[in-house]
């Protein structure tokens, strides 16, 4: 299911790693700044300073890149998402393009772009695939990304269905008090310890998945 390239004909190439080592048509108009002082970032999560505790860095399974995120589930869910992404999507190289989780200084555009002040939003090449450029992705990924989010039974939302659209965005759709958060967290740490489940594992065009896949994708549609 991996594909080598998308859409985009030419993926510039970076020379910066991933976050937390230091360093998915037209293109629409991108939305006015977003004020990013406030406490809460748009998911409902505290937003974060760049020395809190609640932040580390993880290691995307599958790659050598390195991501930092807020600890705990949000964690273990957004990982995943990007070792599926690794896997189903296209391959995460350091000399794609950025990958960005926990962010203290990013200007924000659009409101769901702040989820990275808290910790609970990934971004993979988000260069390449930049706020209000869509189309940028072949059918088979797009139908790999929503089974990755169907998956997880919604606690993840795509930014390839927000208003305006960002391609390279996954974020937590959930408040810090999910317990279908905490479930989902649960399930991802038992199939890393159990041969056959987790990432890889998946048959992204089975029926049932699809079907499960564009439900979801319905009710989440912004």
């Amino acid at each position: 299911m991996n594909s080598e390239f998308s859409r985009r004909t030419l993926l510039r190439r970076f020379t910066g790693v991933a976050a937390g080592e230091g360093l998915l048509a037209p293109l629409a108009a991108q939305a006015a700044d977003v004020p990013s002082n406030t406490s809460k970032s748009a998911n409902g999560w505290d937003v974060l300073d760049a020395h809190s505790p609640e932040t580390a860095i993880h290691a995307i399974p599958g790659t050598n890149l390195r991501v930092t995120l807020r600890r705990g589930d949000a964690a273990t869910v957004l990982a995943y998402v990007a070792q599926r992404f690794h896997y189903d999507v296209m391959p995460l190289e350091a000399s794609r393009g950025q990958v960005l989780g926990y962010a203290a200084d990013l200007q924000v555009k659009s409101d769901f772009e702040s989820n990275h002040l808290s910790g609970t939003a990934l971004a993979l090449y988000p260069d390449n695939y930049p706020l209000g450029s869509k189309g940028n992705l072949y059918p088979n990924q797009v139908t790999a990304i929503r089974d990755i989010v169907a998956e997880l039974q919604g606690v993840v939302k795509w930014g390839g269905d927000m208003q305006p659209v960002k391609e390279s965005t996954f974020f937590l759709d959930v408040p810090p008090d999910s317990t279908k958060l905490a479930l989902v967290a649960r399930t991802l740490k038992e199939w890393g310890v159990t041969p056959g489940k987790g990432a890889g594992t998946q048959n992204v065009e089975d029926p049932k998945r699809m079907a499960a896949a564009k439900k979801l994708a319905d009710k989440q549609a912004a």
